[in-house]
């Protein structure tokens, strides 16, 4: 005659009950022990893990954001208001320093020229009248006040032709020779690669207006999301790695600001090698090292990592469920407090949690509801008596 197994899939509730009176509970709290033999947790699906110090070895799964370092980027602009009349480069395309990106027709520019064409002959005429007067004087034919007069007047035209050709250089037009030329060539100020490019043949644009953005992407940064409760033991030089990627640094910066919302630290890093899988706002995990913990020191428990799903709340209170083992076999819930979160992990304390600590994984849910049992039947026995 065959056997019939239970199944697994029976009301986990009547399961918590079985067990609770199979396994009368001997812990301080006896509503928050769960009697639970090894075969009746395996049914559940209950799994567990050792409790390990938070950043013992590296803190992984930090969500991070590739960004480029500040000083390596620029912000290409239309130097006069025109019309685009060719778009040399698109979003995306290795540029070199100088290259053209685009051409600009703008009758502004020919103005620019015009009066820069004038005030050079005005500061040519000036200086040549100031020779004149120099050597007037020293022949004593003319005061003193008019050799000062002429100094004065050269000194105003140099200042307004240099200011000119001042603006041709920012239009990048040249500031030599005698022609005018209605167009002006937009020209990549780095080598590097475009990021952005807003610019169409034949828009007219007014000065001033964004027209591609070009950065080096060697090396780029990495902003780092950690938990306030980890950054503590995060130093600058500490190795960075990402998880899938070749790609590797170091920590430059360690923020001293906690994001109220998430609880968690700005990190910068710089990535120096294996860039070529990473791109400009990308969103990566990462991996830094961390300094060991010496453990639970006065006053103050340690703090561990385990998986989000190791923790269930009741009451406002965030619990995890310690496995016991010996004459009580089952799992004790135990109050935590939650630093924060890495990643799929999430960062805990208390002071009934000791490492290396068997906590459930898996099958938390069941054991949820086994306690939420126990609890009940351990308040309607009270109630009774």
């Amino acid at each position: 005659m065959n056997r019939r197994h239970p199944s697994p899939s029976f009301s986990l509730a009547a399961v918590a009950l079985l067990c609770t009176l199979a396994f009368p509970a001997r812990a301080a709290n006896p509503a928050d022990f769960i009697a639970l033999a090894p075969a009746q947790a395996k049914a559940l699906g209950v799994e567990t893990r050792p409790l390990a110090a938070a950043d013992t070895g590296s803190a992984a799964g930090l969500p991070a954001k590739v960004v480029v370092p500040v000083e390596q980027m620029r912000v290409v602009a239309a130097p006069l208001a025109g019309l685009l009349t060719q778009v040399g480069a698109v979003a995306g395309q290795t540029v070199k320093k100088g290259q053209m990106l685009a051409r600009l027709a703008s009758p502004g520019l020919l103005q620019v020229q015009r009066d820069y064409l004038q005030a050079r002959q005005q500061a040519d005429l000036a200086q040549r009248s100031l020779a004149r007067d120099e050597q007037l004087f020293k022949e004593g034919i003319i005061a003193e006040a008019r050799l000062q007069a002429s100094r004065a007047s050269q000194a105003q035209a140099a200042v307004a032709a240099r200011e000119l050709q001042a603006e041709l250089r920012i239009a990048g037009a040249t500031a030599g020779g005698g022609s005018l030329t209605p167009e002006v060539a937009v020209s990549a100020p780095l080598d590097g690669v475009v990021l952005e490019a807003s610019a169409t043949v034949g828009s007219r644009v007014e000065a001033a207006t964004a027209l591609f953005t070009v950065a080096q992407l060697n090396p780029l940064w990495l902003e780092i999301q950690a938990p306030a409760a980890l950054a503590g033991n995060l130093k600058e030089g500490a190795a960075v790695r990402i998880a899938g990627s070749e790609a590797s640094g170091k920590l430059i910066n360690v923020g001293r600001q906690i994001s109220p919302g998430s609880q968690t630290v700005t990190l910068r890093a710089r990535m120096d090698a294996g860039l070529d899988s990473l791109h400009p706002g990308q969103m990566v995990e990462a991996t830094v090292a961390a300094a060991p913990q010496a453990g639970a020191t006065a006053g103050k428990s340690a703090t561990y990592r385990i998986p989000q799903a190791a923790v269930v709340r009741q009451a406002g209170q965030a619990w995890v469920f310690v496995q016991t083992a010996g004459a009580r076999p089952g799992f004790q819930a135990t109050p935590v407090s939650v630093a924060g979160n890495a990643g799929a992990d999430v960062l805990v304390s208390g002071s009934a949690l000791a490492a290396n600590a068997a906590v459930a994984v898996k099958g938390v849910s069941a054991l949820k509801s086994a306690w939420s049992t126990a609890a009940s039947a351990a308040s309607d026995a009270g109630s009774a008596q």
